[in-house]
């Protein structure tokens, strides 16, 4: 019972001859055990800080009341404590902390899994005990089983009172026990539920038995989606509901103007995309669109800040470079009053400017995002001291160090040339003072001691009074040949292939232009990295009064994809999260997927101090927490899907096609293969060196399985593996077959096919050509001498002169253009980066694409390491669509093995809920449309993958949690709503608990 007195605590040592004092006015202790709880007390610092130690280190303490005296007991180090001071007394109060074990009934040691926590309530508030119960527990404490479970808490000694004396105001103290897992209080549940003291609110009485039969996931969402949907959707207010609300008088404007140029309207998402963008700019300084590939991002951005914005702007567009043109047209057809004008120079941005001062037109200044900032090149600063045997510093002169890391152990050795062939975060400074290490390069001097570094293409700078060095460790024929000649010319300059002396546009406009009112980030995947490209990104953000953010695949299936992008468009939520830029691992660990390896080695036994030496290694695997959504995406991303806009759109299809080697080329790839096996098992450090160069031999030979060069050893210049020719140039392999008969299957129909080759150091390309146009087919390859901006003219005339297939590398015609006359798509092979292929992959399935379908075939032989990269591909992609929204049992998504459970939730969340929502007319009921096609491969390909094909449009609904709301940080989760034509009755089973009350009811 409480107490209303100021009691005495003290400490006594006799045999030390101590004794502290001081006076309590709140006192928590368990009146069985005698276990001190909670105590505030104060006195003077010394005695204060004497009974502070003493609770701490687990000794007694005596206290005194008005009516009895007694003795309290403690246990070390598992008090939290917070002293007060003044200018005479000090203040402490102490409380034991929640999660340690406790001795069961009968037993004299701790029960292992047995933790009590402690809880403190307002008097005689059961409410709120109920509710911090709930929050210490993950067990359904559904609000009906109140009064049931807390009494059975209490009777079953679960839940105990604990003693108060308190003489400032009356609250309660309750000890909460609960089992391993929290066993107890699961029995607890279960009994009542059995018993029938206990119901789930609702539930059909003659029913009893129909809970039991939920035995998953899939069985929960089955039966409970509904309702699940219905809660989600009653606990968020839209920031627009395109449903009940009209979208701004600006936005259809904006359509009518371009209806009255182009003849066309915008979609009616589109239209609601743009509104909630816009909403969302009124709110805070950044929106994201994250939107299909075709699904008019160009349109809906310019709509949206054209609807935001009053009066005359400046707005900055950053894009690549071959859609610059696109942007100047889209702007000046879809927005009144605005001028698009491409930036070059920065003399093409003054004028811009001025343009903007002295017109009456908004003026889009069109920025692509490799001249951003196409400053000055780099070189190396530093030079070899003969003096001091290493490479030395320009401002200090002290030699540069660099760190290896082995064995699990970081060492700093001096810097060899190979550090500085390119500019790294590693090598950009001086450790030990700072300065920069890299200075501009010059390209008007032409004297030898000033060019000491020579830049050679893609390989980087080498220091060309030690060039053997590289000559010997080179693999390269190309490179080595290139390293022979500046060798063998040491008077001859050598200038670096586009070097000139100009300011970058973007550090041009952020110095000099200081502010502008809007800055759209096209393609904003493309600025996810350290990068320069991603520098000009950020630069124009800091300077923009507003920013949109567009891409269709915000996510590469790894959680580094996104640090970067977070960080440059969210740095206060970032912070807030206890995120530091350029340090992406905590991120990483947080929320991604992190594989750590662990090597353990027991010291010999007689040895004095025994021992486990550990070396751990770490790396990034697929994966991202879905957290990352609800933290930084749902508040400031708006997510459209292409079949949010039209029932027309065509079917799309993915077919993985795994194909056999001839046995010669099958043998010799398993030959290399085996060498790097037995590498890695016996020389570690030496196969770490040459693991890429190995990879490209057995990604590329199973294609080409003749002329490649011989694999050196770096240390010794031996031969440590040489590919044997097993086939000649013009003959053609089981891919080869494959694409002629699917180019004759479609050609046949009057189609067209687009012919992917990502590995630019085959001969494929050639090939392919020969061979097909010696079938009568018109064939061109577009290759990367035809600049980014003439390459959708390049197409529109091949095709207009009867083109039948088009072959080219996919990172040319990743982004922006519109490939509808190519309805099938062949991927000679894939590369390794998830953005290349998913915005490749779409280049045709368009939302005007005319044709009934769109086909996608992977190519690759079975049981290589083509095979392996298929698979990794597809293990990053049912990520990136997971997170993204879309959970597809399609193409590449269905061979994934990835095991992450918030995927397996997501997957079972759009199957099993399938047949239980279909009226699209309100958000969240339907979670998934299927349009389920049965995939036709050969029959022993079929054996192997056996994939069912499904896709899911992605349903989107922006909300706001908290209404309108000034702050930045405030929750707002902008969304697109689905419409259709037929609507369905949904089965709604009533009366089963609802998950989400669990989630809103704390």
């Amino acid at each position: 019972m409480p107490h209303s007195k100021l009691v005495r605590v003290s400490y006594r040592d006799s045999e030390r001859e101590i004794y502290v004092s001081g006076y309590a006015d709140i006192l928590v202790y368990d009146e069985i055990s005698h276990m001190l709880v909670a105590a505030r007390f104060g006195g003077y610092p010394e005695a204060v800080r004497a009974l502070t130690d003493t609770i701490s280190s687990g000794g007694s303490i005596d206290v005194e009341t008005e009516e009895d005296s007694f003795r309290l007991y403690t246990t070390p180090k598992i008090y939290e404590k917070q002293l007060k001071k003044d200018a005479v007394y000090t203040e402490c109060f102490i409380k034991r902390k929640d999660d340690q074990n406790t001795k069961a009934a009968g037993d004299s040691e701790p029960s292992p899994g047995r933790r009590q926590q402690y809880i403190f309530t307002s008097r005689d508030d059961m409410e709120q005990l109920y509710n911090e119960i709930d929050r210490k527990t993950s067990v359904p404490m559904i609000p009906e089983f109140r009064e049931y479970i807390l009494e059975e808490l209490q009777r079953r000694d679960c839940l105990k009172r604990l003693i108060i004396y308190s003489s400032i105001e009356e609250f309660d103290a309750w000890c909460l026990i609960l089992d391993e897992d929290d066993k107890n209080l699961v029995k607890i549940v279960e009994g009542g539920l059995e018993n029938d003291s206990i119901s789930i609110p609702g539930s059909v009485s003659q029913n009893k038995g129909g809970f039991k039969e939920i035995n998953g996931v899939m069985d929960y969402l089955e039966a409970f989606g509904v309702l699940i949907a219905e809660k989600i959707k009653s606990s968020f207010k839209p920031l627009y509901d395109p449903s009940e609300e009209n979208v701004s008088s600006k936005i259809l404007e904006a359509d009518n103007y371009l209806f009255a140029n182009r003849r066309i309207r915008l979609y009616p998402a589109q239209k609601a995309v743009a509104e909630g963008t816009k909403r969302k700019l009124d709110q805070g300084r950044m929106a994201m669109i994250i939107a299909e590939c075709g699904a008019g991002k160009t349109k809906i951005g310019s709509v949206a800040l054209y609807a935001y914005q009053k009066g005359k702007c400046f707005n900055v567009v950053l894009c690549p470079s071959h859609l610059t043109h696109k942007w100047v047209r889209e702007i000046e057809e879809t927005i009144p009053g605005a001028r698009g004008r491409i930036l070059y120079s920065i003399s093409d941005a003054e004028a811009a400017f001025k343009e903007f001062q002295v017109g009456s037109h908004t003026i889009y200044a069109i920025v692509s995002k490799e001249r951003a900032r196409d400053g000055y090149s780099k070189k190396p600063a530093i030079y070899y001291s003969r003096i001091k045997k290493g490479f030395i510093c320009p401002s200090c002169y002290e030699k540069i160090m660099m760190e290896l890391t082995e064995d699990g152990t970081k060492y700093l050795v001096d810097a060899d040339q190979f550090f500085f062939r390119k500019e790294t975060a590693q090598n950009h400074k001086c450790y030990k003072c700072g300065a920069l290490l890299w200075t501009c390069v010059n390209p008007n001097d032409r004297r030898i001691a000033s060019n000491q570094w020579v830049k050679l293409g893609e390989y980087g700078y080498v220091y060309r009074s030690r060039i053997d060095e590289h000559i010997l460790s080179s693999g390269n024929e190309e490179v080595t040949k290139s390293l022979l000649e500046i060798r063998d010319n040491p008077d001859t300059f050598f200038s670096v292939l586009g070097a000139y002396r100009r300011a970058a546009l973007s550090t041009f406009i952020h110095k000099k232009l200081k502010k502008v009112d809007a800055v759209i980030l096209d393609e904003l995947h493309q600025y996810k990295g350290e990068t320069a490209q991603g520098n000009a990104m950020a630069e124009l953000v800091r300077v923009a009064k507003k920013t949109i953010g567009m891409t269709a695949t915000l996510i590469n299936g790894y959680a580094s994809g996104i640090f970067y992008i977070l960080y440059r468009l969210l740095p206060y939520l970032m912070l807030k999260d206890g995120k530091e830029f350029g340090n992406s691992r905590p991120f990483n660990v947080e929320y991604g997927v992190m594989e750590s390896t662990y090597e353990l080695k027991e010291s010999e036994y007689n040895l004095n101090s025994r021992s486990k030496k550990t070396k751990k290694r770490e790396r990034l695997l697929p994966g991202v927490s879905p957290i990352v959504f609800t933290r930084f995406l749902m508040d400031n991303a708006v997510f459209l899907s292409l079949s949010d806009m039209t029932d027309g759109l065509p079917d799309y299809e993915e077919i993985p096609v795994p194909l056999s080697m001839k046995d010669e080329v099958s043998t010799e790839y398993h030959n290399i293969e085996s060498v790097l096996k037995r590498l890695l098992s016996s020389n570690k450090k030496l196969a770490r060196k040459l693991l890429s160069k190995y990879l490209d031999v057995l990604s590329i030979y199973p294609d080409m399985p003749y002329g490649h060069p011989p694999l050196y050893d770096p240390e010794d210049g031996s031969v440590l593996m040489q590919a044997k020719d097993t086939a000649k140039p013009d003959e053609l392999h089981a891919k080869d077959h494959k694409v002629l008969e699917i180019v004759r299957e479609k050609v046949a129909k009057h189609g067209r096919v687009l012919i992917y080759t990502n590995w630019v150091k085959t001969d494929t390309q050639e090939k392919l050509k020969k061979v097909l146009k010696e079938q009568g087919y018109r064939t061109e390859i577009l290759t990367a001498s035809v600049s980014p901006d003439k390459r959708e003219e390049w197409v529109a005339k091949r095709v207009e002169n009867g083109i039948d297939c088009l072959i080219t590398n996919p990172s040319l015609v990743e982004t922006g253009l519109d490939l509808n006359d190519f309805t099938t798509i062949i991927y000679y092979n894939v590369g390794y980066n998830l953005f290349t292929f998913r915005q490749s992959s779409r280049r045709s399935w368009r939302i005007n694409q005319k044709a009934p379908k769109v086909e996608v075939y992977i190519l690759f032989y079975k049981g290589t390491m083509q095979h392996r990269a298929i698979k990794l591909m597809a293990t990053k992609l049912a990520v990136a669509t997971t997170l993204e929204g879309n959970i597809s049992d399609e193409g590449l998504s269905a061979m994934s093995e990835c095991s992450d459970m918030t995927t397996l939730l997501a997957k079972e969340l759009a199957l099993g809920i399938e047949n239980k929502v279909d009226d699209i007319a309100e958000v969240y009921r339907k979670m998934a449309i299927l349009r389920k096609q049965d995939m036709e491969l050969p029959q022993e390909e079929a054996t192997e993958l056996d994939i069912p094909v499904e896709s899911h449009p992605l349903l989107a609904l922006a909300v706001d949690p908290s209404g309108s709301s000034d702050d930045p940080s405030s929750p707002t989760l902008i969304l697109t709503l689905q419409t259709s034509k037929s609507k369905k009755k949904s089965k709604i089973i009533a009366g089963q608990m609802e998950l989400f009350d669990l989630l809103f009811s704390a």
